[in-house]
């Protein structure tokens, strides 16, 4: 579509008016003011990628949308385990004493030990019930005098132990509610990101309508000029004969400055809807100060059917915003089972398996009799913990189940209003193509009938008033006319939009990933 048109076709060849001394001079204060801005021609489809691309708004969601994605893997670092080691040496002391007795008098020596010890162990959770785990081994060496006698002796040993939940932790325990919840966050986040490029699409789709309107309004403004100034110029050639009072001429000078008033407040209107579309559009409003959004394209201009109860079915399973609103609630469901396992009491079932050796020669023996597994030990037991009154878990456990009844109530409450939306935007659509096609038969009689006035001015059978007031009449047909399509093409929009389609309509893949 060329630019440089208007995309409601308006003809005027039937005018055939010349553009006055009063629009010129208005046109060369315009062009006085600078040279012409750069013109970049976009498409709707061109906004919705740019917006896509570069809007600050949604950057700022994808961020939130991996950091949700990155408490994924951080909650799942619960299972990692830990690894610990140790090294200790330990020296101790005692003196002798001395025993009396009727035989003999006995002297017990004292003793001197220095113990060297190392330790290492594994160990953490895992998801299967809460498992614990820990795998251990140690080694250590004793020497010294006991008794007067020196002794050096070499230990070790390796050991796995296991402990199983069988009450509280079994059903769920700390890590594995962790990473359930952030699970559901993470998909919270991408349904949030979701409905922000929706937002973000309708917000441009409008920004974008807004300019052509803008556009259009220049339009229909300077063709209000050129009558208002035309018909200015006639009256005043008449006063100038003597053919018509100068009451009618400065009627006409009247409207002519009104219209030049409104063609200003047009222009206004137009430089703002360039700024608010930029804003959408582009990161950097300094880079694209001077370059004109020139809107190209075809708008909707026929009827589109709608069924209100076929879209508010697609709103309750489509809009991210209600899809958000679920995953909320689910989240708030893990919370309340968590909170509920919380208040059983402890049951564990404790069970460990491993080799010892001892050596008083040489260390290497001690590892090859750990080897050879000649002495082995083992250990199984259950540990009861019962906390009395526990008010505390319990107390947390009701306010879960009621911030879950609160959450079921929003829900319900969201889907309702997206409902009643759903019916108002379809009753708009309905109404709004009704108002186009009323508005362009007002505008296509308002010309009609100015023409008719203008012929009868020419043969003497009207007055310069009555033309003026049609003329009037059908500058404000047409911008009613612009305003009725624009509205239509806006409802359309705001009906996608409650229908959570908004992605369909700008033909957008959004991935969760």
């Amino acid at each position: 579509m060329n630019n440089s048109h208007s995309i409601f076709n308006i003809q005027h060849s039937r005018f055939n008016l010349q553009v006055g001394a009063a629009l010129l001079a208005v046109m060369l204060t315009v062009s006085a003011t600078g040279a012409e801005p750069a013109s970049r021609n976009l498409t709707l489809a061109d906004c919705v990628g740019l917006a896509l691309e570069n809007n600050l708004d949604l950057r700022i969601e994808r961020i939130a949308r991996e950091t949700a994605r990155q408490d994924v893997a951080a909650a799942r670092g619960g299972y990692d385990p830990n690894l610990t080691l140790s090294a200790k040496r330990t020296h101790a002391e005692s003196i002798g004493s001395r025993a009396e007795t009727t035989a003999e008098n006995v002297e017990i020596l004292g003793s001197e030990t220095d113990n060297d010890a190392l330790a290492a162990s594994i160990g953490g959770a895992t998801p299967l019930g809460g498992l614990g785990y820990e795998l251990g081994a140690r080694v250590g060496s004793t020497d010294g005098t006991r008794g007067g006698n020196p002794f050096d002796t070499s230990t070790g040993s390796a050991s796995v132990t296991l402990t199983q939940p069988l009450l509280k932790g079994f059903k769920t325990d700390s890590v594995r509610y962790q990473v359930a919840v952030a699970r559901k966050q993470s998909a919270e986040a991408a349904a949030q990101l979701e409905a922000r490029i929706q937002d973000v699409l309708a917000q441009v789709e409008t920004a974008w309508y807004a300019l052509v309107e803008a556009r259009e309004s220049i339009r229909v403004q300077e063709d209000a000029v050129q009558l208002a100034t035309q018909l200015y110029e006639d009256n005043r050639r008449k006063v100038q004969i003597g053919a018509l009072s100068r009451l009618d001429e400065k009627q006409a000078e009247s409207q002519a400055a009104a219209a030049r008033a409104a063609l200003s407040s047009a222009r206004r209107a137009y430089a703002e809807a360039q700024n608010q579309l930029k804003t959408l559009l582009y990161a950097d409003h300094r880079s694209v100060r001077d370059v004109e959004l020139a809107p190209i394209g075809e708008l909707a201009a026929e009827s589109v059917a709608t069924d209100a109860a076929a879209s508010g079915e697609q709103a309750l399973e489509r809009r991210p915003d209600l899809r958000q609103a679920r995953l909320a609630l689910e989240r708030q469901g893990i919370a309340a089972d968590y909170q509920k396992n919380q208040t059983l009491p402890s049951l564990d079932l404790v069970g460990s398996y491993g080799v010892a050796a001892s050596d008083e020669s040489s260390a290497g023996d001690v590892y090859d009799r750990m080897e050879a597994a000649d002495e082995p030990f083992w250990s199984a037991g259950v540990t009861l913990t019962f906390p009395l009154g526990n008010r505390a878990a319990k107390t947390r456990y009701a306010q879960s189940r009621a911030n879950e009844e609160k959450q079921k109530l929003g829900l319900r409450q969201l889907e309702e209003k997206a409902l009643v939306e759903v019916e108002d935007a379809a009753a708009a659509v309905r109404t709004g193509y009704e108002k186009v096609q009323a508005t362009r038969e007002a505008r296509d009689y308002a010309r009609e009938a100015l023409e008719a006035e203008q012929r009868k001015l020419e043969s003497g059978k009207s007055t310069s008033f009555v033309v003026l007031q049609l003329q009037r009449d059908l500058t404000g047909a047409r911008n009613d006319a612009v305003q009725a399509l624009m509205d239509y093409n806006r409802q359309l929009a705001a009906l996608a939009l409650a229908e959570g389609a908004m992605l369909d309509r700008h033909d957008v893949v959004f991935a969760e990933e």
